[in-house]
């Protein structure tokens, strides 16, 4: 169990009268020792570590690499405590080839085969040192100065942490009290994972206005559903929306060039990956169609407007065959033509990248994209598993929209189907 305290330091001069403390309140405090460090938060698509309240890290020192899982604090207090695992190697290794170890089973239970991605980084400048009394070891006294980066944005701040090494927490709430009232420090209730997430979810909202989409009218009115209560709502195949996501993002990133949208969008095809399927259990026939309209009801939360409104069609047009005469017809429907024409033309890409990415998990037996070959005219997509052939197969007919959309084909083939 990890014990803390966290202060925010707005003054860089009060930062500095803190680094050459070597007493405070009746205790000692040794040299500080200076490192720099860089931790990185990684996630399922589905942030099935988030929903099941944890976070997990990746911290790299020099000749020492950490995994971490950390439970989520939710009080409000200065002091926070949180359920610890950690396992540590001598440099990094891929999650996958973890030894076995309580993070490797945590990872199991929560994220099965589940593929992990970063959220975003953080960059540490830490001053350590031990605050002590006669008795031994109180607690450890970190002063950071820390950058959050993720996807090129950043956020920098100060803060001082305080956590209990073998001191009573009778003698922390004496320390917190003195960065209070001596050193007139703001108690930081947020980690630097929450400060994270935050920044995070600044990205999504700055993505409405990177985008260039007239704002819309919506007549229908809509009650946003967070992911986590619409997947437990309507049952969705986690496992299932969780591969069809990273099969999706990597087919967003590795065929950039062709389809052209803008990074912007990557979170749009993540979440409109995992909730494809939202219809499935209510009408197993027209699930296309019922998703749909559940998306219309109960965008995620976690997108915002008007983006989620994308989200109703590339759902809808997942399932069945395309061709032209279908895509005409869809500019028939007043919800779709209500969007602006930008909007639409980026839907209907998205919507083929998501169909070929259903495909891809056709069989249900984890195949997994070990390459994508762009070349000039084609792209190369090669697969591997059990059921690889069969995937191969299931995402070459699904690619009949992204035909009708790029000059440049898709070839898919199973890992044992080597060809120029």
């Amino acid at each position: 169990m990890e014990i803390e305290a966290k202060f925010l330091v707005q003054d860089r001069e009060v930062f500095g009268r803190l680094a050459g403390l070597t007493s405070i309140a009746s205790f000692g405090i040794g040299s500080f020792s200076e490192s720099v460090f860089t931790d990185t938060y990684l996630d399922t698509p589905d942030m099935a570590i988030y929903y099941a309240g944890y976070s997990f890290r990746c911290r790299e020192k020099p000749g020492k690499v950490t995994y971490t899982f950390k439970s989520l604090d939710s009080t409000c207090s200065p002091v926070s405590r949180r359920e610890e695992i950690e396992t540590s190697f001598p440099e990094k290794r891929a999650v996958e080839e973890l030894e076995d170890s309580k993070v490797k089973k945590m990872l199991s239970r929560i994220a099965g085969s589940g593929r992990l991605f970063p959220l975003f980084e953080v960059d540490h400048k830490r001053k350590t040192s031990m605050i002590t009394a006669s008795s031994g070891e109180i607690a450890e006294i970190s002063l950071d100065d820390v950058t959050i980066t993720c996807e090129g944005s950043r956020r920098s701040y100060l803060e001082v942490e305080l956590e209990l090494r073998g001191g009573t927490e009778e003698e922390l709430d004496l320390l917190v009290s003195v960065m209070r009232e001596d050193f007139g420090l703001t108690p930081g209730s947020s980690s630097k994972f929450d400060n994270g997430m935050d920044l995070l979810q600044e990205n999504i909202r700055a993505d409405v206005a990177g985008s260039d989409y007239k704002v819309i009218s919506v007549k229908k009115e809509s009650k946003p559903l967070a992911l986590k209560e619409m997947f437990e709502e309507y049952d969705v195949e986690r496992a299932h929306a969780r591969k069809v996501a990273e099969n999706a993002l990597e087919l967003f990133d590795s065929l950039a060039p062709v389809h052209g949208l803008g990074p912007h969008l990557r979170t749009v095809m993540r979440i409109a990956a995992l909730v494809h399927d939202v219809g499935f259990t209510t009408d197993m026939k027209d699930h296309h169609k019922e998703g749909r309209d559940i998306l219309m009801a109960h965008p995620p939360a976690e997108l915002p407007f008007p983006l989620h409104m994308m989200l109703p069609w590339t759902t809808f047009l997942h399932k069945k065959s395309i061709d032209g005469a279908k895509l005409e017809k869809l500019q028939t429907k007043k919800e779709f033509a209500a969007m602006p024409a930008q909007m639409q033309h980026d839907t209907l890409k998205m919507a083929a990248i998501l169909r070929i990415a259903d495909g891809l998990d056709y069989s249900r037996m984890n195949s997994r994209i070990t390459a994508i070959d762009l070349q000039q005219d084609r792209a190369v997509i090669k697969l591997q598993g059990p059921g690889a052939r069969t995937d191969a197969d299931r995402a070459d007919t699904k690619c009949d929209m992204w035909r009708l959309l790029f000059k440049t084909d898709l070839q898919f083939r199973p890992a044992m189907q080597e060809q120029d």
